[in-house]
């Protein structure tokens, strides 16, 4: 019974144990890393000060149809132009940019305006395709914590500095946008990382759909928090942004240095978004604060890993109509699901903070009723992408002699179990194999123990008695 309980802990303790290769040494090109960061924050910085309806949508719907119109075109685009529309896009957001600094206020700087957002929606577009296909796993982590120290910043800042928000919209967004525009141009010349970039996969089985559903389950959690939320003194805007910084920090700790998996961050997010609903229903003072605290990490932790876990899928798939299948469901998020939620909340005159977290509740119910599924299509899979010893000579042979140890005794060994088998016969220790291998020392270790379970074998010492002969016979 002991035995029982302990191997059922070991499964569940199991599910939380990254497959990603997660070390920072993995960073290679920090300006295409950079690309799609800084396209997000520019299409945040610049922000449009009045209010103006336009066939009954007001100023925030357009902008969310204009951005959303921008990666509809990459629905359609032949992938050879995806990098000089990039280029393209990247100049005349610049010049309307010029352009917005000089209008006054009024018809003509919002018709500009809302070109800018159109444009700014192609930049993000083409630049995820970069940030899915030209990175690698902990690239992208990096990228969205840059984007969430920028939020939290932005939110925490929002009525104590209002002067850096004056400054956004002019020299600071200015010099962000000559920033982008060398990035753009000088930053993708990195041969070795374009020559990595394949989009000729099929796409099949690879869990993408899945991924992007989850993503579209977070976007209507995220419209539900911030259209009924987001009003007057409902939220704290200092405590949101701090709560947001927290975020970053948990998602270092615990999947880049803890080696916990995305499934451990997304159940994260279900839990602090809901509890921070909840308490913001109190509404006191202490309840606000502590509310829009718990409300931002929750946030923060789902955008962060929602965004990682659809590129990093797109990637696996090697598949450009996946990533074609993901711009159109943005369209579909920013033109529709936005619109219905805008048009069901103009209904209200204050928030409705008890429909927000019925809502909300429903969505995090129904995500964690599937989470066996979303498990098995997600979170099981392995999203590695370092280093294979299949690109290695001197590892070539020795790897064939384990693909047929593991065929002739059924041993069920996954790609990475048998290069760490490969390796530890080899006499590489682990801190040599993760070095070799360009991933975590927590990752071989998790792949090691694994590999054990399978073989029935508790040490290297074992590992040798049992199959060291069997390789020197193999190899005669």
């Amino acid at each position: 019974m002991r035995n029982r309980i302990s191997a059922a802990c070991a499964a569940v303790k199991s599910l939380f144990q990254t497959r990603d290769e997660l070390s920072f040494r993995n960073i290679r090109a920090l300006p295409v890393l950079l690309i799609f960061p800084v396209s997000v924050i520019l299409g945040n910085l610049r922000y449009y000060g009045h209010s103006i309806a336009l066939g009954g949508f007001a100023t925030n719907e357009l902008m969310f149809l204009l951005l959303g119109f921008g990666w509809l075109i990459l629905r359609f685009l032949p992938e050879k132009f995806i990098i000089p529309l990039l280029r393209i896009s990247a100049v005349l957001s610049a010049l309307i940019l010029l352009l917005l600094f000089f209008l006054p206020m009024g018809p003509a700087q919002f018709a500009f305006y809302m070109v800018f957002k159109m444009f700014n929606g192609l930049c993000a577009a083409c630049s995820f395709y970069l940030f899915c296909f030209a990175l690698n796993n902990v690239e992208r982590l990096a990228g969205m914590i840059i984007i969430q120290l920028y939020y939290g910043f932005y939110y925490a800042s929002w009525n104590i500095l209002p002067d850096f928000h004056t400054a956004g919209n002019t020299w600071v967004g200015a010099a962000l946008m000559a920033f982008f525009l060398f990035i753009v141009f000088f930053g993708n010349k990195s041969k070795s990382i374009f020559a990595q970039l394949n989009t000729n996969g099929s796409g099949k089985d690879s869990g993408v759909i899945f991924v992007i559903g989850l993503g579209v389950v977070h976007y209507m959690i995220m419209c539900m928090s911030n259209y009924i939320e987001w009003a007057g003194s409902s939220v704290s805007g200092f405590a949101f942004g701090f709560g947001t910084v927290i975020s970053v920090a948990l998602v270092i700790i615990f999947q880049m240095m803890k080696g916990k998996s995305a499934l451990y961050i997304w159940l994260m997010f279900l839990a602090f978004t809901l509890f921070g609903l909840g308490v913001l229903l109190l509404d006191t003072s202490a309840a606000i604060t502590a509310g829009s605290f718990i409300y931002g990490m929750g946030d923060s932790l789902g955008y962060i890993i929602i965004c990682y876990m659809c590129a990093g899928a797109i990637k696996k798939s090697k598949s450009l109509r996946m990533f074609r299948i993901y711009c159109l469901v943005f369209f579909i998020q920013y033109f529709f699901i936005s619109g219905v939620f805008s048009f069901y909340f103009n209904y209200f005159d204050a928030p409705n903070k008890f429909l927000a977290f019925a809502v909300v509740l429903v969505l995090v119910s129904l995500c964690l009723i599937f989470m066996p599924l979303i498990q098995k299509k997600l979170f099981d899979a392995d999203w590695t992408d370092g280093l294979y010893l299949r690109d290695m000579e001197e590892y070539s042979k020795p790897l064939v002699e384990t693909e047929t140890i593991n065929n002739r005794e059924k041993l069920n060994l996954t790609p990475r179990e048998k290069e760490i088998f490969t390796m530890l016969l080899a006499g590489n220790p682990p801190k040599e194999i993760a070095y070799i291998l360009k991933i975590s020392y927590e990752t071989v270790h998790h792949h090691q123990k694994n590999m054990y379970r399978k073989l029935g074998i508790q040490s290297i010492q074992e590992l040798f008695a049992k199959y060291g002969n069997a390789v020197k016979n193999d190899s005669v």
